[in-house]
């Protein structure tokens, strides 16, 4: 199978060099050129990509670079080869990709170390023919497969999850203050009560250690992608009519991070403004 792979960052360029380790051909397109991994042939633009591949994967910063890529100058639109979109990018564009035949949305839990070991989570959506076609490369990248309806259902679920992501960090952010104001070790007391609420999961335990040491940098996941999927949601929370006070809170929490010059902090970064109100240092 050739698979066309757009978007090379952290996350994408790990991910497609593990498409080539299981001896997928890999025809790769970054903005940036010169991010291809070890045997993907690098392309010029998302189409010359697309051609000859039997199928396109994209892992893409936000909907404007998803946009631009399917519906741009030499975009995907004009392939006409099935896409399976595994960026984070909100229901309305989820839905104009999903006019065309042969799209998938399926957007991912894991971190670039995650994807580096093709541990990600991948919660998917579209036709279950379109779905079946994609098992193979699935496998290779992740750990496990959640088939959540259609596409845009995918992405609410993501949306849902990167939600729950800032609600945790909120309040590792909020007890460890409170824990360190009165005199605990914040790392002691996290190690502590994750063995007792969490028993070793490894998303929330990443989370909370890296808020307990102020580990911040470097970025695995930057607080302005974590700004723009807490947004996604408040945006499909206004079109569903579901009322979200907390998101509202960890939006603000996240704006407010950003205004302080942390756009290269990691997204358990948010946590560093309730250090702040508690009359902390931002970091230790």
């Amino acid at each position: 199978m050739i698979v066309a792979f757009c978007g090379l960052g952290k996350m994408g360029r790990a991910m497609a060099a593990n498409l080539v380790l299981q001896d997928f051909g890999v025809r790769a397109w970054n903005r940036t050129p010169g991010k291809a991994p070890p045997g993907a042939v690098e392309c010029r633009t998302p189409l010359e990509a697309a051609q000859g591949a039997d199928l396109v994967v994209s892992m893409l910063a936000d909907d404007a670079a998803v946009e631009s890529v399917v519906f741009g100058e030499g975009g995907l639109a004009q392939a006409g080869i099935l896409h399976c979109g595994m960026s984070t990018i909100s229901l309305q564009l989820t839905r104009r990709l999903s006019e065309s035949p042969g799209f998938v949305a399926a957007p991912v839990f894991g971190r670039p170390e995650a994807a580096e070991g093709r541990k990600l989570w991948i919660c998917a959506g579209g036709a279950p023919a379109d779905l079946a076609r994609l098992k193979p490369v699935f496998a290779a990248l992740g750990q496990g497969v959640y088939e959540m309806g259609t596409a845009p259902q995918a992405t609410l679920t993501k949306l849902c999850g990167n939600f729950l992501l800032a609600m945790m960090i909120e309040g590792f952010g909020e007890a460890f203050a409170l824990g360190e104001k009165g005199g605990l070790d914040p790392e002691v007391l996290s190690q502590t009560l994750l063995k007792i609420l969490f028993a070793g999961a490894p998303i929330p335990t990443g989370y909370a250690g890296r808020v307990a040491r102020t580990d911040f940098e470097p970025a695995g996941f930057a607080l302005p992608l974590g700004h723009k999927d807490v947004g996604l949601a408040l945006k499909a929370a206004l079109e569903l009519g579901v009322p979200m006070p907390l998101a509202s809170l960890a939006q603000d929490r996240l704006a407010e991070s950003l205004a302080k010059g942390r756009a290269q902090w990691d997204f358990a970064g948010m946590a560093a403004v309730i250090r702040e109100a508690a009359g902390l240092p931002p970091r230790r």
